[in-house]
Parts: C-alpha cells; structure tokens; sequence
C-alpha cells in the first residue's frame, strides 16, 4: 500500500476516535488507532496536518525517541469547523453521505480506497469541499 492510502486511513481512524469521544479531556496515543506498524509513522504527520488545517485541536504533543509514533497527543478535539465538516454531506463515488458516515467506513474497512476515493477527492477534499459550499 502506497503512503497515500496510510495516510487517509490514520486520519480516518483519528477522526473517528474524537466523534466518538466528543469534547473532554482525553490522550491519544498511536496505539489506539488499532493499525499495525505499517501506519505509525504516519501518526504525527497526520494528527500534525489535521491541527494544521483547522480540523481539530490540541494541546501538548509529546514525542518520544523510542519509534515512529511514541508518543502522546494531549488534549486533541474537533474543532468547529471539524465538527460542521462532518456534518456536511459529500460525494463518494456515486453516492452522497455524510463526511462522518465517510470516515466512519474508510475507517472501519467498510469501503475500499478506489470507493473513497483518492486523499484530495475523498474524505481529506470533503472537508475543504463541505465548508465551502
């Protein structure tokens, strides 16, 4: 699997940890993705562009020299402009969803990359496209 499939499902699975988790204090660690090592390297990169681009928030991030994702995100939430994006629908190939429902079946295996999409028309195109419109 090229890196772009890695990179799409880490964010799925990081998205899909803080829906369910909602606005609280929280830690999240690359163990909690439940992805093999494949991915770790991925982590930081990921969490790192989401709060980049506004997706979510975070407070301390905490690398540890032992591996590619040891560490801990302290804090992470969506933001709001996470949470509306989530809340808009997008086009999946043939079928239009919620970019919640999007990330929740990327993250769960439930659909396949070339179903999603590629990373810029998929789940990571749906938020700019979502906000947009």
């Amino acid at each position: 699997m090229s890196d772009l499939p890695k990179s799409e499902l880490v964010i799925a699975k990081i998205l899909e940890l803080l829906m369910d988790w909602g606005i609280q204090e929280t830690q999240l660690e690359f163990t909690e993705l439940g992805l093999s090592e494949d991915y770790a390297s991925h982590f930081f990169p990921c969490v790192e562009w989401l709060r980049d681009e506004g997706i979510i928030r975070t407070g301390k991030i905490s690398k540890y020299l032992d591996g590619n994702a040891a560490g801990i995100v302290s804090s992470p939430v969506l933001t709001s402009y996470g949470l509306a994006a989530l809340g808009h629908k997008v086009k999946v190939g043939e079928i239009e969803e919620q970019l919640s429902q999007a990330v929740k079946d990327v993250s769960s295996g439930g659909k396949s990359y070339s179903q999603i999409g590629d990373l810029v028309g998929g789940i990571l195109g749906g938020f700019t496209k979502s906000i947009g419109s």
